[in-house]
């Protein structure tokens, strides 16, 4: 299955070397600049995951992390940052950040990391489905002959 990722970065060059890398590895890669042009595309296109810049000209990455959530609650936010500090990587817990990746980039390290967030993602959600459908099978279902008189 191809996997849709959305680079949201205000470097061109960092969304120039990630769209050719992560584009050889057969992912269906887009970029942005900034996290209104983000909003906009999830708003008209789906993506498996997303790479957010914490600094962003516009909006922060943290934030950004929390509108996408409400967007797109399926998706896999990773933020990349090229400053790392205690206060980012907690602000990124608190906002149910996926992942975490530092710059500059360890190629094979942020392809693993992708992949390994994606499918516990995916694995989670078929979790989820497959409980739901087995509570359907075990809860009683109770039908009212006449529903207009309680």
């Amino acid at each position: 299955m191809l996997t849709s990722i959305l680079v949201i970065d205000d470097e061109a060059t960092i969304r120039e070397v990630l769209t050719r890398v992560l584009g050889d590895e057969g992912y269906s890669v887009e970029a942005v600049e900034n996290g209104k042009n983000a909003l906009k595309i999830c708003e008209k296109q789906y993506f498996d995951v997303a790479l957010i810049d914490i600094q962003l000209p516009d909006i922060s990455g943290t934030e950004l992390l929390t509108k996408l959530k409400e967007l797109r609650p399926k998706m896999v936010r990773i933020l990349i940052t090229g400053h790392p500090s205690i206060e980012n990587a907690i602000a990124a817990v608190n906002k149910k950040c996926d992942g975490y990746i530092l710059k500059p980039f360890n190629i094979p390290q942020l392809l693993q990391t992708i992949r390994r967030l994606f499918e516990e993602k995916t694995d989670l959600y078929l979790q989820m489905i497959a409980e739901v459908e087995k509570s359907k099978n075990e809860t009683p279902t109770f039908r009212y002959q006449t529903p207009d008189r309680w």
